[in-house]
């Protein structure tokens, strides 16, 4: 037994060891690799990544499996699927500018990527001038509710986006001076942007 265990680590620390060497060469090249060899593995090789950027994993009923992140520009490691129970999760790459949602089926001998169900949300960068708040929706954002609460969480204005594009600029002027919260909904996801007024 003991030596079975010696042997899996040996092999786990030699695809880690293997997959590491490989993540160099292709740095500006973000690729997800799925792997199912004696036991089930995902190869993630992120490159070209803004500082700052989340990785996680998540199972269907929303549970969090695995969280990191990442300063540098490249990311690489090796997920073992073979303690999880069939069926979909999701691997989720958040940066400051945009959520990368990609779905993942467990069976019980693979893990494939279903990049055909792969969603991309690009988060509204909010730019605050005197009396201003420009707001910029990236693209494919169509159906996106703005909402914009004051410091009572009540509501200050509604918006739903249609076209999904461009910008939008909201009167802030005739605000009271205080802390105000935008709030941006879109494909069951939520992202919030503080404004202050004063």
């Amino acid at each position: 037994m003991k030596t079975q265990i010696t042997k899996l680590m040996a092999a786990a620390m030699l695809l880690a060891a293997s997959f590491t060497a490989n993540a160099t060469d292709n740095a500006s090249e973000r690729s997800l690799k799925v792997s199912a060899k004696n036991s089930k593995a995902v190869v993630l090789q992120l490159g070209d990544l803004p500082a700052g950027t989340n990785i996680t994993i998540w199972n269907a009923e929303g549970e969090l499996l695995f969280r990191d992140n990442t300063n540098n520009t490249e990311y690489a490691r090796v997920f073992n699927l073979k303690s999880l129970e069939e069926g979909e999760i999701y691997l989720e790459i958040e940066s400051a500018g945009q959520l990368e949602i990609l779905p993942i089926e467990v069976t019980s001998s693979s893990a494939k990527i279903k990049r055909s169900a792969e969603v991309i949300i690009e988060k509204p960068v909010v730019k605050q001038s005197e009396g201003a708040a420009k707001v910029f929706f990236g693209q494919n954002n169509a159906d996106m509710k703005v909402t914009l609460f004051d410091a009572s969480n009540d509501i200050v204005y509604r918006h739903t986006v249609a076209d999904g594009t461009g910008s939008k600029t909201y009167d802030l002027s005739k605000l009271e001076d205080g802390t105000y919260k935008f709030q941006f909904s879109a494909n069951g996801r939520t992202f919030f942007h503080t404004v202050i007024l004063n």
